[in-house]
């Protein structure tokens, strides 16, 4: 009869457990990248607690960039630092959004960070026990016009220590049009499968160089590397890329241009 007992108290026991585990804000771990849609922006409306209880108060110090304090050029990419210190286990979700939601720019993964949500939030690959824990992304800004746009992120350091942050970046309005403006540029079709197609109109006459960068954080892969002369052209493409999604950029000896492509 006792061994009985003690069978039936652990089944509770057990049972409490599962049911404590799968619950709304019960204290799921992800060790492994927080899901998609919890930064804890007016878009997302929710953040890390939704998974690791507690509640989230506002922390600064999380998040740095590059990006100069003039603010930053349509299509160039700039590098984010995200650093977290403290004891226990530490990881962090961040997407560039404006106040509805949408996503404004590229991200594009660096090491020990991945992409989730079809490439619209950033977050670790692996948890860190580091007293100080380190991370690094990329991001390429969207197209001129676009205004502020403001990176959210949610951080974690030791269950349910949830912190919030933003970090606003400008754009840069006193670049002269002619630098920034796509004239003539567009990578097609996309989704592609075995060519692509890039019309360039190159100011000056030189060395173009179309590079494809892969979203998931993997070596990047130069497509086309040759002397092209200036004005409207269309470079052809024979695709070696495996299924993704990418980066294409394109350096000329004047300009920069970059947009993203699906290959299928």
């Amino acid at each position: 009869m006792t061994t009985r007992l003690l069978t039936l108290g652990t089944l509770v026991l057990l049972g409490s457990a599962i049911i404590y585990s799968f619950s709304g804000t019960s204290g799921y771990k992800y060790p492994t990248g927080a899901p998609a849609g919890h930064t804890g922006s007016p878009g997302d409306g929710k953040n890390c607690t939704f998974c690791h209880g507690g509640t989230a108060t506002a922390v600064t110090g999380v998040l740095t960039s590059n990006v100069p304090p003039t603010g930053y050029i349509a299509g160039s990419t700039y590098t984010f630092t995200v650093t977290l210190s403290g004891s226990g286990r530490k990881g962090f979700q961040a997407s560039p959004q404006n106040f509805a939601g949408n996503q404004l720019g590229t991200l594009i993964a660096g090491a020990g960070t991945q992409l989730v949500g079809s490439g619209k939030y950033v977050t670790h690959t692996q948890a860190s026990n580091s007293a100080t824990a380190t991370w690094n992304f990329q991001w390429v800004a969207p197209a001129q016009g676009t205004g502020s746009v403001t990176m959210y992120i949610a951080r974690v350091i030791s269950q349910p220590n949830v912190g919030l942050s933003s970090l606003v970046i400008n754009e840069n309005f006193s670049v002269g049009i002619a630098n920034i403006f796509k004239t003539g540029f567009k990578v097609y079709p996309n989704p592609a499968n075995n060519t692509i197609f890039v019309d360039i109109q190159p100011t000056e006459s030189g060395l173009l160089t179309a590079e494809a960068i892969p979203l998931n954080g993997m070596q990047s892969k130069v497509l086309y590397h040759e002397n092209v002369q200036a004005g409207k052209q269309t470079i052809r493409i024979e695709n070696t890329l495996p299924a993704g999604y990418y980066l294409i950029r394109v350096t000329t000896p004047k300009e920069t241009y970059s947009e993203k492509l699906i290959i299928i």
